[in-house]
């Protein structure tokens, strides 16, 4: 089967519903594939997946590096690496909240959005001719099904404690 092959650009509403689908556990994956690109591409001595797994204290560098990348391409947007990573970890935080208010914490990727916009606008400046992929892959239903089992789980375990 001839797969045709797609840019790395990812769709704001697929990244969003992979994000919430999986409580967060796609920004793994999603920033592992960022870190990944800017290793090889400053041949740098960095563990992608460390940092994946530590997000949040290598967000900061994360976003300089996307910001950068597509400021080069033509990027008008000046967002703050700064402001990205404070909101993000005030939504870290919010899971410290009592049941239901934590629940909040399930929006920690708005901040996110502004690093995935850089990426996909550096992207599309280098893939112009490659198509996005809109459809889900695979390894993204694969995700869904694994985020779909811990809602239910979620909402089970809600139901439980509130009968007790």
């Amino acid at each position: 089967m001839n797969q045709a092959k797609f840019s790395n650009v990812i769709p704001i509403w697929k990244f969003c519903t992979l994000y919430i689908f999986t409580w967060g556990i796609y920004q793994l994956p999603w920033a592992h594939k960022q870190w990944k690109f800017i290793k090889e591409r400053d041949n740098l001595n960095i563990n992608p997946w460390f940092r994946s797994c530590f997000l949040p204290f290598y967000l900061f560098s994360l976003c300089q590096k996307a910001f950068a990348l597509a400021e080069e391409q033509g990027y008008r947007s000046k967002p703050s690496s700064f402001q990205v990573t404070f909101i993000y970890w005030i939504f870290i935080v919010l899971t410290r909240l009592p049941d239901p208010l934590w629940l909040i914490s399930v929006f920690t990727f708005l901040p996110l959005l502004t690093v995935v916009k850089a990426f996909n606008y550096y992207w599309t400046q280098q893939q112009p001719s490659l198509p996005t992929n809109e459809s889900f892959t695979g390894r993204e239903i694969a995700w869904i099904m694994f985020g779909a089992i811990l809602w239910l789980l979620i909402i089970i375990g809600f139901l439980a404690s509130s009968d007790v």
